[in-house]
């Protein structure tokens, strides 16, 4: 179900030269809507030079249940970004889908977990939500933050994560990693990559304690960092990895086969809808969007799930998926995004949401 809400936005706070977390409000009414598992994202959406723009990122924070927040990095060629950072001011209304995503970890009172967080750059954003929920939730738990930035200046939420450490000494350990910034220390120069993570694994970090592990970043360090993991001993099922997509590196699909004219019925909200592809159709999404269905997607590069379904009959090729799980794929759901119909019988399912 497409779900947005007009929120106002409370309050704009700058992170950094290029980032911003923005808080809206959240009236009492919506409150349930927009309750939250720590990791998970918003959609924003906007109308920018006469083009609706729809973009995912990360929840950082929840400060009372009035309030949710998240967090924008401007960069280049991204013209949300750059909008949220320039534009978005106190008092504005946004179309925010309620909180949608795979990736996080809801704290349990009564758990006693070592939990681990790899983070790079604006990667940090879902991090924050989890370790600070996880820390407030369970009193016995403890978790590692290993975060990498250029310098100590680039770096987002330096304030929060430092008041993180102060109310949780013991229970929060903090290894930064810089690439541009001189270091009395070797070992935390540098990117995190493999060879850094063996590093820390010889000197500074026994891994074989952590329960779980949430990596969040660039590409190529997210690959390292799991390959990496799972070669120290970590298995796969502990290992949580949230992918983001960004302008100029959306995932190319190449699909093989042709669903020129091929017919799929859609069903939402307890409705079904019949549509036709043509060969100019990259997806199932793509095609329902073009005849007017009202679905829901935020990224179209395989990373956010916002566009998952179950297929209900028939058969369908997914080129590319980075967020769901195999269970998941096994029961039968598929970013539709990323989907074209093999057989001509295919029915779609977008109010099967159970296994989210």
């Amino acid at each position: 179900m497409t779900t947005f809400h007009s929120l106002t936005v409370a309050k704009v706070e700058p992170e950094t030269r290029d980032a911003v977390t923005i808080t809206f409000a959240v009236p009492q009414a919506l409150q349930e809507a927009y309750r939250f598992r720590p990791g998970q994202h918003l959609t924003l959406k906007a109308r920018l030079a006469g083009e609706e723009l729809r973009r995912c990122y990360s929840i950082c924070r929840s400060v009372q249940p009035g309030e949710i927040s998240v967090a924008v990095k401007a960069i280049d060629g991204g013209r949300f970004s750059r909008y949220a950072r320039d534009e978005i001011k106190q008092g504005m209304a946004l179309e925010v889908m309620v909180p949608q995503g795979h990736f996080g970890y809801q704290p349990q009172a009564e758990r006693e977990g070592c939990y681990l967080a790899i983070a790079a750059g604006s990667g940090i954003t879902p991090m924050l939500a989890i370790i600070s929920s996880t820390l407030k939730t369970e009193a016995n738990s403890h978790f590692t933050l290993i975060y990498g930035n250029r310098s100590s200046q680039s770096m987002m939420f330096r304030g929060a994560l430092a008041d993180l450490k102060d109310h949780y000494p013991t229970r929060l350990q903090v290894i930064h990693i810089f690439s541009q910034e001189t270091l009395d220390s070797e070992l935390l120069h540098g990117r995190i990559d493999g060879e850094k993570l063996q590093a820390l694994a010889r000197q500074l970090v026994d891994f074989s304690q952590f329960d779980e592990a949430f990596i969040c970043g660039p590409a190529a360090m997210m690959d390292d960092a799991e390959l990496t993991l799972k070669a120290l001993g970590m298995p796969e099922k502990s290992l949580h990895l949230e992918r983001f997509n960004t302008p100029g590196t959306t995932v190319k699909r190449a699909h093989t086969v042709q669903a020129d004219g091929q017919k799929v019925t859609v069903r939402q909200d307890g409705r079904d809808r019949e549509i036709t592809l043509t060969a100019d159709d990259e997806s199932i999404l793509d095609a329902a969007l073009r005849q007017g269905a009202d679905l829901p997607y935020a990224c179209k590069g395989g990373v956010c799930a916002t566009c998952k379904c179950k297929v209900l009959r028939g058969k369908v090729e997914m080129v590319t998926n980075y967020s769901l799980e195999p269970d998941e794929v096994a029961a039968g759901y598929v970013l539709s995004c990323q989907s074209l119909p093999l057989t001509a019988d295919v029915v779609v399912d977008f109010d099967a949401k159970g296994m989210a």
